[in-house]
């Protein structure tokens, strides 16, 4: 019974504040581009889903928090919360709900990062800018196996790619040079279209065989090399799934190379999200059991900035360290495993809590 009653006040504030967040991004965004929308209904239509699912990364978390706050500022006023601890139930039962709530609704966030859904942002803006938005990435070389594979530039969203010159080496030394004005990604591998093959001679000497070159209408390389992933890789804000970030990570292990980005990322997508339901147990804590005990207007107000300054800290600290700015352990998972420690501590002490 306790749980049905919690369950509902809390999603109903929750779904309160969350829409008018969601509203409130979407105008707020929309201004950018008010003189941008395309004439065709269905595309601006489209442009208002991606731009709302978008918003999910800053609206979501700070929805769960403020709705919380709205739940046990309401209860209190209306002696509900002092009603429900005189008849026996504890802190913690009437935590319980809210707890389960939040946490569900970050691991939905969290498996949502792992699909598509993170692309949003990208998506809305390709549809302003009708095709010609692409989030271009220029000059890129990537080395592959003992090769490599040089982009003049490549459009990530269109999974195409121009001006591709690929240097393959046998035992250190350049053996062959591919190169092709195009290239599309189809099937897990880079189709490169009309590509030239030059192949060196195996020994240089006078009178001997000289360079030999080959066409091919088609030829594919880089297999595993998705748009995305080079994305990751290279880019200083994309946009990246989970998946993608885990097929980078791989990527870069396979080539012994640095992966403190990739790290930040999967950290920011898979970690920071459970701030939440730790910073509910800190608020729960510090909530009063009678409306006497404090000053509910004040009270209400050190809650919301609380959990504002929560929020806008990991979001920052993710930030900063998918930068470069922090290694991502400190930046991310140390703060984490402190606030962890300080909420379980709280969570622990709360039915003492007077």
């Amino acid at each position: 019974m306790i749980f049905r009653f919690i369950a509902y006040y809390y999603l109903k504030y929750f779904f309160i504040v969350f829409c008018a967040l969601e509203m409130f991004f979407i105008s707020i965004d929309s201004l950018k581009y008010v003189d941008k929308f395309p004439d065709s209904a269905n595309l601006a239509i489209l442009f208002f889903v991606y731009d709302a699912l978008y918003a999910f990364n800053y609206t979501l978390p700070i929805s769960l928090l403020l709705g919380m706050v709205i739940v046990y500022i309401t209860m209190i006023k209306s002696n509900q919360y002092t009603a429900l601890l005189a008849i026996g139930f504890s802190k913690k039962a009437i935590l319980k709900p809210i707890l389960i709530i939040s946490l569900f609704f970050s691991l939905i966030y969290i498996g949502l990062n792992a699909t598509p859904f993170v692309y949003a942002q990208e998506k809305a803006e390709a549809i302003i800018y009708q095709g010609n938005f692409s989030n271009t990435t220029e000059d890129l070389l990537v080395k592959y196996g003992e090769d490599y594979v040089y982009f003049g530039k490549i459009f990530p969203l269109l999974q195409k790619a121009q001006n591709i010159k690929v240097f393959h080496l046998k035992n250190y030394f350049l053996n062959s040079f591919t190169q092709a004005d195009t290239a599309h990604f189809e099937n897990g591998y880079w189709v490169l279209q009309n590509a030239s093959i030059s192949t060196l001679p195996q020994t240089f000497s006078l009178g001997g065989k000289g360079l030999d070159i080959e066409h091919l209408q088609e030829l594919k390389i880089l297999k595993g090399f998705r748009p995305k992933v080079l994305d990751t890789i290279y880019q200083n804000k994309p946009s990246v799934s989970i998946i993608d970030a885990i097929q980078s990570m791989l990527i870069l292990k396979n080539q012994n190379a640095g992966s403190e980005k990739i790290r930040a990322m999967l950290y920011s997508f898979i970690f920071i999200p459970f701030f939440v339901p730790l910073t509910t147990m800190i608020i729960a804590y510090y909530t009063p059991s009678l409306a006497r005990y404090g000053n509910l207007a004040l009270l209400s107000f050190g809650f919301i900035v609380i959990s504002l300054v929560v929020w806008g800290l990991f979001f920052a600290l993710g930030k900063l360290s998918i930068s470069g700015l922090f290694p991502p352990e400190i930046g991310i998972l140390i703060p984490l495993i402190i606030l962890g420690i300080v909420a379980f501590w709280h969570f622990g002490k709360i039915n003492f809590k007077t």
